[in-house]
């Protein structure tokens, strides 16, 4: 009884331990610095409409001062005026207000608009990494589970030929096969060794990737079961992902986005040929102390029109900088355009094919094994070769690959098509987990 205890304590402990997708993303949300980034910008750029309000509204400054002066007049102003000091010290205070209201800027208009959408740019930037992150969490996992199914697989690859090995030193020592078959079996014996250690390393360099994206982590990830359904794309027509793709990608509406506040730009470069009104303001108190006592204050209001005449042809050369830079915006959204067409259809091809060859290579595993014994049950009785044998079990062991990679492509390849089309979410990842184990 205790032992039946202890055996299910150890079950349920290392069930618990084993960490599947949804935690995995959860972890990435946390500690990706590249999300982190993404957002942190985001706020940034949310400041920008508030400053372009601001630019807008009335400016207020105030000014103090004070000196103290002296002077000294010359032995002429003391023949001419006997009597009088010749010397004049006086402390100069002077405070002020001034007020600027603009009136007319149309850069600042424009400015204002251009935060706007630079605020949507940023939101749907920040969108759109969270989508990325999806994918790149889902892929790193699973590139993990495959790199340990290539161990798994070249593991016991390792121990299939080791006892080939020996069994055919055995069969050497009695005079049954040539020396040249066992060299074939150590050359077969050395290879899968080989293949071991870098299935390994492999192991190592999957989970730093992950890593890179969730942090450090313990224990295994949850593997997945054997139990997949193969569904069709829905809807299960290549140009209709692709339509949708074109409407709402987020990497395309950050480009267009671009693409629109660079055109502003334009606008706001060639105001600089535009006059400027504002309305002007001022307070002004002034204190004089001293041989020279005297007070007074100074208010003044009116209107301020400054008309451009002639700047170097700066502003000029700087509206033509801004529409090459709306020309390059404007190859970039196509680009992007032209992009994620392509990954809409290259991923929507490949869960096509992957469903196809998920069927096909379950096939050849399991004509691989029977391969395999048959080859080997033919070595025996002398109508194969050793050569033969070590194919055979080569292949099988690519065939398990081929097969633990096309599961794992077909789930790869529908996050890639929902991501695409910018409509993958967190219940896409809910529905893989289910099939975790």
């Amino acid at each position: 009884m205790k032992k039946t205890s202890i055996s299910v304590l150890l079950l349920f402990s290392s069930a618990v331990s084993a960490q599947n997708l949804l935690e995995t993303y959860n972890l990435a949300l946390q500690n990706d610095p590249i999300l982190r980034r993404s957002l942190a910008k985001k706020m940034a750029v949310g400041e920008s409409k508030d400053q372009s309000i601001a630019r807008l509204l009335p400016s207020v400054n105030a000014g103090i001062g004070s000196a103290y002066n002296w002077s000294y007049q010359d032995s002429f102003f003391n023949d001419a005026f006997p009597g009088q000091t010749p010397r004049n010290d006086f402390l100069d205070s002077q405070f002020g207000i001034n007020l600027v209201q603009p009136i007319f800027h149309y850069d600042m208009w424009v400015q204002l608009s251009q935060s706007e959408k630079q605020i949507a740019q940023a939101n749907a930037s920040y969108l759109a990494e969270q989508q990325n992150l999806m994918l790149k969490t889902a892929n790193a996992y699973f590139n993990v589970l495959a790199a340990q199914d290539d161990l798994t697989f070249a593991i016991s690859e390792k121990k299939t030929i080791a006892r080939q090995l020996e069994q055919a030193q055995q069969r050497f020592e009695v005079g049954l096969i040539a020396i040249t078959d066992v060299y074939e079996a150590q050359a077969g014996y050395d290879q899968s060794r080989s293949d071991v250690i870098a299935a390994e390393n492999n192991v190592q360099n999957t989970k730093e990737a992950l890593k890179e994206i969730i942090g450090p982590y313990s224990g295994e990830l949850s593997k997945l079961g054997e139990i997949l359904p193969l569904p069709e794309p829905v809807p299960n027509n290549i140009d209709e992902w692709n339509t949708t793709a074109l409407n709402q990608n987020l990497q395309i509406l950050v480009a267009r986005n671009e693409s629109e506040i660079i055109q502003e730009n334009i606008d706001i470069q060639r105001s600089g040929h535009y006059p400027t009104l504002d309305v002007v303001g001022s307070f002004g108190l002034n204190d004089i102390s001293g041989n020279l006592n005297a007070r007074g204050n100074t208010e003044s209001i009116g209107v301020q029109l400054n008309i451009p005449l002639f700047e170097g042809g700066a502003v000029n050369s700087r509206t033509r900088e801004a529409e090459y830079q709306f020309t390059e915006a404007k190859e970039n959204l196509i680009a992007t355009q032209r992009a994620v067409t392509k990954e809409v259809k290259d991923s929507y091809r490949g869960v096509i094919s992957a469903i196809s060859q998920v069927g096909a290579l379950k096939s050849a595993v399991k004509s691989g094994k029977s391969s395999l014994n048959a080859t080997e049950a033919g070595f025996d009785v002398g109508t194969r070769t050793m050569v033969d044998v070590l194919s055979t079990t080569r292949n099988y062991t690519n065939a398990q690959s081929k097969y633990s990679k096309s599961r794992y492509a077909y789930i790869l390849n529908g996050v890639r098509l929902k991501n695409a089309s910018s409509i993958l979410s967190v219940t896409d990842l809910e529905a893989i987990n289910r099939y975790l184990k």
